[in-house]
Protein backbone atom coordinates (compact mmCIF):
# COMPACT_ATOMS: atom_id res chain seq x y z
CA UNK A 1 0.00 0.00 0.00
CA UNK A 2 1.51 3.03 -1.12
CA UNK A 3 1.67 6.17 1.91
CA UNK A 4 0.94 9.68 1.22
CA UNK A 5 3.20 11.72 1.87
CA UNK A 6 2.46 14.78 3.88
CA UNK A 7 2.67 18.40 2.55
CA UNK A 8 3.80 21.25 4.48
CA UNK A 9 2.42 24.80 4.13
CA UNK A 10 3.92 27.94 5.50
CA UNK A 11 1.84 29.89 7.93
CA UNK A 12 1.97 32.75 5.52
CA UNK A 13 0.01 30.38 2.81
CA UNK A 14 -2.60 29.29 5.18
CA UNK A 15 -2.89 32.89 6.73
CA UNK A 16 -3.60 33.94 2.82
CA UNK A 17 -5.61 30.90 1.87
CA UNK A 18 -7.73 31.28 4.80
CA UNK A 19 -8.36 34.94 4.01
CA UNK A 20 -8.81 34.44 0.36
CA UNK A 21 -11.75 31.88 1.61
CA UNK A 22 -13.61 34.23 3.79
CA UNK A 23 -13.61 36.80 1.17
CA UNK A 24 -14.63 35.34 -1.56
CA UNK A 25 -18.43 33.93 -1.63
CA UNK A 26 -16.90 30.09 -2.35
CA UNK A 27 -17.95 26.67 -1.02
CA UNK A 28 -14.52 24.96 0.89
CA UNK A 29 -14.54 22.28 -1.89
CA UNK A 30 -14.33 24.85 -4.48
CA UNK A 31 -11.57 27.37 -2.26
CA UNK A 32 -9.77 24.25 -1.54
CA UNK A 33 -9.92 23.68 -5.42
CA UNK A 34 -8.66 26.44 -6.30
CA UNK A 35 -5.78 26.53 -3.99
CA UNK A 36 -4.89 22.46 -5.31
CA UNK A 37 -5.48 21.40 -1.19
CA UNK A 38 -6.31 18.06 -0.29
CA UNK A 39 -10.49 17.45 0.97
CA UNK A 40 -10.53 19.19 3.93
CA UNK A 41 -7.08 21.19 4.88
CA UNK A 42 -8.93 24.39 4.25
CA UNK A 43 -11.70 23.83 6.41
CA UNK A 44 -9.00 22.69 9.49
CA UNK A 45 -7.24 26.08 8.43
CA UNK A 46 -10.26 27.97 9.10
CA UNK A 47 -11.58 25.87 12.33
CA UNK A 48 -8.21 26.60 14.03
CA UNK A 49 -8.40 30.43 12.38
CA UNK A 50 -11.81 31.27 15.06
Amino acid sequence: MKQLSQTRYSHEFREQSVKFFKESELTPIEAEKRLSLFKGTLKNWVYADR
